[in-house]
């Protein structure tokens, strides 16, 4: 790999966070090659680039070891490995599916990337830190989790065997990689199944958006631009390497404040539906409190702190959704 290689490789690329880092890899001029399970037909995100001469998209399944060699360049200077199952209820629908999604996919990615020396950034999650009490949440937090037969610890349990595999396989090859755990990201184009994209879509179509269990859990919204920010950051500095990152607004606002700023910037009066998460989900969901980051390392090594507040961002998505029909209409 050579440092100055302006390739790079992106998987999930046709995602929600996926698609507005393409954007901002080509603003600086790099060749993109992005890997998604998606049909390009049918990858909407990837609308304003799709026809841009240095963007490259390949549909496969990363479970698939050929997709996986034929989609791969040894000549890239990082992998952005984003591929993954998001979102609760899919993940607790087919927690086998995502288990092997993270887990098969990843190892041979973090294999190809040990041999030809090709640094990886790997998208982690908040949800690692289970509901330790004990916020905000360091990097180095201990995890602490509800039982195996509770479903909704799937995801947390997938992203960190491929945190263990990424510093496993650092430690025999030095492999140089890198890990960010995002906090509640959020912006135009994610999928309607998250609290401000779903509460967002809801509100703009003249439904009456869900409160789950009265809206006191805390949540720190991360405004998409400023996620994109923290990514490239940690994917791209030397002091990045072999470090663990939050990604995340130190900010935290209770999910009947996100709701009320939804409405606020629909200009609707809707009064919000009560939902019960035990009668909903049943016993294969835990809920956690409050989910805060601590980010004082990721200003100190990387020099990022999120910088747009949760009114101004959820302002911005609700102004891009009103004025993207195809959006309105999703029935994830």
């Amino acid at each position: 790999m050579a440092e100055t290689s302006p390739t790079v490789l992106v998987t999930g690329a046709a995602g929600f966070v996926g698609s507005h880092l393409i954007e901002a890899l080509l603003a600086r001029g790099h060749v993109v090659h992005g890997l998604d399970i998606a049909e390009p037909g049918a990858a909407r995100n990837l609308d304003a680039v799709r026809d841009h001469p240095d963007f490259h998209y390949m549909q496969g399944d990363i479970r698939d070891p050929a997709v996986i060699e034929a989609f791969f360049r040894p000549e890239a200077a990082v992998l952005y490995h984003l591929a993954s199952v998001v979102g609760v209820r899919r993940y607790m629908e087919d927690p086998l599916s995502l288990i092997d999604i993270a887990i098969i996919g990843t190892r041979h990615l973090i294999e190809l990337c040990a041999t030809h020396g090709v640094r990886i950034l790997f998208t982690s999650t908040s949800e690692v830190y289970g509901r330790n009490p004990a916020v905000p949440w360091a990097e180095d937090g201990d995890r602490v989790l509800g039982a195996t037969s509770v479903d909704r610890w799937s995801y947390s349990s997938a992203k960190a065997v491929c945190e263990h595999m990424l510093f496993g396989v650092a430690r025999k090859t030095g492999l140089p990689f890198s890990i960010v755990r995002f906090f509640n990201v959020y912006g135009p184009r994610q999928t309607p199944i998250y609290v401000v994209s779903q509460t967002v879509q809801r509100v703009l179509n003249g439904e009456r958006p869900d409160l789950y269990d009265g809206g006191g859990q805390t949540r720190c919204l991360t405004y998409i631009d400023d996620a994109i920010a923290g990514v490239l950051a940690a994917a791209t500095k030397p002091e990045a390497v072999g470090e663990i990152f939050n990604i995340g607004n130190a900010t935290e606002n209770t999910m009947a404040e996100v709701v009320g700023m939804v409405l606020a910037a629909a200009g609707s009066d809707l009064e919000p539906v009560a939902v019960d998460t035990g009668e909903k989900y049943g016993s294969v969901y835990e809920d956690i409190g409050r989910r805060v980051p601590s980010v004082e390392k990721a200003a100190r090594l990387l020099g990022w702190r999120a910088e747009i507040p949760a009114a101004e961002g959820i302002a911005r998505t609700v102004a891009w959704a009103r004025a993207t029909p195809w959006y309105l209409a999703l029935r994830p």
